[in-house]
């Protein structure tokens, strides 16, 4: 909603940590009702974080709000950190009945369907759930996955089977060793043209060795193509990337199972998630830190 005064309220949050200046950062604007697409692309420009999300009235009576991501670039289908930090704004403005000691399940109406977020208030920083769809992967053929790895900079020997998910369009990528994947400078030209004319999102490129030993996973993601040379911390990837090490045996229960990934280390933005597996349902869990609340001049 923007007001008499061409002002529109805003939120700077940091997802996925507990503490400022961790995770991924992502503007919220929970009161979007009015905008353009144009304004809102241009505001997302402006701003220059990897997402801005955008709150405004749901076009389907399932769901309780719309969430719209934008890139400095383009308009995205799902972004789990800047859903996780427009939860997080609209539990400090107390709407949907987000009050501290109440835990509230919401539906939301997005490019990816209507997705399901569960919020509990009973902590001092809220936890969002978000249950993620339905996820496949297909096989990238060997011819490719020789260009990705020369475009990533990994010896051929090294890369692991790529896959690319159904759900985000992203590859999937792993490595034997973290300081493989901490030491990776791709070229960042190779990574564009193979994303734009594959039609793929990003490079989510991962392996089991991880910077602290109570964590399962570590990640870099990589999006030239989405206006993103590295993201610092990928909810939405996280999923499909658990799901995978299910499906490569590595799970630890077959019906519930308890995924902790971590990343932006290198990019002094550390940041942690959780994602868990109820069979091959995928929820995304994280908390957020507000950072700064004002307004935009239009």
């Amino acid at each position: 909603m923007v007001l008499a005064d061409n002002t529109l309220l805003v939120y700077w949050v940091d997802a996925f940590c507990d503490r400022p200046f961790c995770g991924n950062p992502a503007v919220v604007v929970p009161q979007a009702d009015g905008l353009s697409e144009a304004q809102m692309q241009q505001i997302a420009r402006e701003v220059n974080c990897s997402e801005t999300a955008f709150v405004l009235q749901p076009t389907l009576p399932e769901a309780d709000f719309r969430l719209r991501w934008f890139t400095p670039t383009q308009e995205v289908n799902l972004c789990g950190h800047a859903t996780v930090a427009a939860l997080h704004a609209l539990a400090r403005e107390g709407r949907f009945n987000l009050h501290p000691g109440v835990t509230e399940i919401l539906y939301i109406e997005t490019r990816s369907g209507v997705l399901k977020v569960l919020v509990d208030c009973k902590t001092d920083r809220p936890w969002i759930w978000l249950t993620l769809p339905e996820c496949k992967f297909e096989r990238i053929p060997a011819d490719l996955a020789r260009q990705l790895a020369a475009a990533l900079g990994l010896p051929e020997r090294s890369l692991s089977e790529p896959v690319a998910d159904t759900l985000n369009r992203d590859v999937l990528v792993s490595v034997p060793h973290l300081h493989q994947l901490q030491s990776l400078t791709p070229d960042m030209a190779a990574l564009t043209h193979l994303g734009k004319e594959r039609g793929w999102r990003g490079f989510g490129v991962f392996t089991r060795e991880t910077v602290e030993p109570d964590r399962d996973v570590h990640v870099r993601f990589f999006a030239p193509q989405s206006g993103i040379l590295e993201d610092p911390v990928t909810g939405s990837v996280s999923g499909p990337i658990a799901l995978l090490l299910r499906q490569s045996g590595e799970s630890k229960d077959p019906e519930r199972d308890l995924w902790r990934f971590e990343q932006g280390d290198g990019l002094n933005r550390a940041g942690r998630l959780l994602v868990e597996l109820h069979g091959e349902t995928p929820k995304l869990g994280g908390q957020a830190v507000t950072v700064l609340r004002g307004e935009l001049y239009l």
